[in-house]
């Protein structure tokens, strides 16, 4: 779902931020025994939000911009004042902020209405959103499957129509792995350009936070609320690097054939495509998973002695890992920056490179394992394979909807030069223009909204 639509008809006074809220409460009630997107639904505080802004002045309405009044959500690993913020564990089941994290405020300045908060895979420590303590979000196109993560409530919930936007956090894809999996646009602009302040960190080298929308238009429009500036992009058609060698080495059938309807679509419609061959990294994206066990494990140590039964057993399991060596790190920041390096040099040729951005659909809840490419991977290497990269070199990256293959999403990432997200954003707008939106899942078709 678009938030354009409602944004145009609050601003043209056609329709009142409490209506609108209403609606989407309904949505709520309506989608959550389907997927469970939220871990807390902040309807009281909604409402009384909305009809705050419902007597608003149009002078003070336009002042905030194309966001007033619409209801968005966000993600239970950032802090917000008054409302529970459990990040996905146990050990914070009773955790109230008393403040805002900096992305909450500016979201709240620019008049959004805040409707709860979204799932997490537990501390955002993994790509499946399935909590062992608080149960698993299903992904909207098919129940019992996972929606990826960690921002997987944020992504099952715009997708499910239970909220018109969602910031969420990104270390090693979990913005654009649900997005991608789930069905949604999911962003991650450049490096620092989005605050951090207020939210649970995971690896402070690689964290990020992003958006995701049902449009790339609506996910700019939050991102530029989040970064206080525009982030417009060039009109041109856009130069395309599309990525193979390593980069496409592990890609389920599906997903290829997904990836070639969209480069196709592409080059019928006169935009530059040439293939970049990646070179192989035996090390990735093990490096990238490296660095935040690593990062993530001397954060949550103490906590872990003093109390091991309140991590979930996949995160006891990544706290109980030996630590690398000295020679080990040396190896995996080398890979990471070997990788990096050619993505940059690869970008003084390209406005964007492009790939999937997940080699496979969502497999089931409960997985471990997935068979891809005539190997079986843990699933968070297959998961994070794609897009952690984009992490570590900081560069804006972005997942864009482009297929269902077997009733199930699929998404084509885009990344760009750090800096240029809004070529990044103008690139992925183009996509979606030449792309067939995807059908709503069949549940969400007795939503309310």
């Amino acid at each position: 779902m678009s938030l354009s639509e409602p944004a145009a008809a609050l601003a043209a006074g056609r329709l009142s931020p409490v209506e609108l809220t209403e609606r989407m409460l309904a949505a709520v009630e309506a989608t959550e025994p389907h997927v469970h997107a939220y871990a807390t639904v902040t309807a009281d505080e909604a409402r009384a939000r909305a009809a705050e802004l419902a007597e608003a002045a149009p002078a003070e309405a336009a002042e905030r911009g194309p966001l007033h009044g619409v209801p968005v959500g966000i993600k239970d690993l950032i802090d917000t004042a008054g409302v529970r913020t459990a990040y996905g564990s146990p050990r914070f089941a009773d955790h109230v902020p008393a403040r805002d994290a900096e992305a909450v405020r500016l979201l709240r300045e620019a008049g959004c209405v805040i409707l709860g908060k979204h799932t997490t895979h537990e501390l955002a420590w993994g790509g499946r959103t399935d909590s062992a303590f608080f149960g698993p979000t299903h992904n909207p196109y098919r129940r019992g499957r996972i929606p990826g993560g960690s921002s997987g409530g944020s992504a099952a919930s715009v997708v499910a129509g239970s909220s018109l936007g969602a910031v969420g956090s990104d270390t090693a894809g979990s913005v654009r792995i649900p997005a991608a999996l789930s069905g949604c646009v999911g962003f991650k602009p450049s490096r620092g350009r989005v605050p951090l302040d207020g939210v649970l960190p995971l690896a402070p080298s690689l964290d990020h936070l992003g958006v995701l929308a049902g449009t790339v238009d609506d996910a700019a429009l939050l991102a530029s609320a989040l970064t206080g500036s525009p982030l417009d992009g060039p009109a041109a058609r856009p130069r395309v690097g599309w990525l193979v060698g390593w980069f496409d080495a592990v890609l389920a059938p599906e997903v290829r054939a997904a990836l070639a309807d969209a480069r196709a679509r592409l080059e019928v419609h006169g935009v530059h495509v040439e293939d970049v061959v990646v070179p192989d990294e035996p090390r990735m994206p093990e490096a990238v998973l490296n660095r935040i066990v690593a990062e993530a494990g001397a954060f949550h140590r103490d906590a872990f002695e003093r109390d091991p039964g309140l991590f979930g057993p996949d995160i006891a399991e990544l706290m109980r890992m030996a630590p690398r060596t000295a020679g080990q790190a040396e190896q995996d920041e080398a890979a990471i920056a070997r990788m990096t390096a050619f993505m940059e040099r690869a970008l003084g040729a390209y406005d964007v490179l492009a790939g999937a951005t997940v080699p496979i659909t969502a497999p089931p809840i409960g997985a471990m394992t997935v068979g891809v490419g005539g190997r079986e991977w843990p699933i968070e290497f297959v998961l994070t394979r794609l897009t952690s990269l984009f992490n570590a070199a900081g560069l804006p990256a972005v997942s864009v909807p482009i297929a269902l293959a077997g009733g199930l999403p699929v998404g084509l990432q885009l990344a760009g030069a750090a800096g240029r997200d809004g070529a990044v954003l103008a690139a992925a707008r183009l996509v979606e223009r030449l792309t067939p939106p995807l059908p709503r899942p069949t549940f969400a078709e007795r939503s309310p909204v």
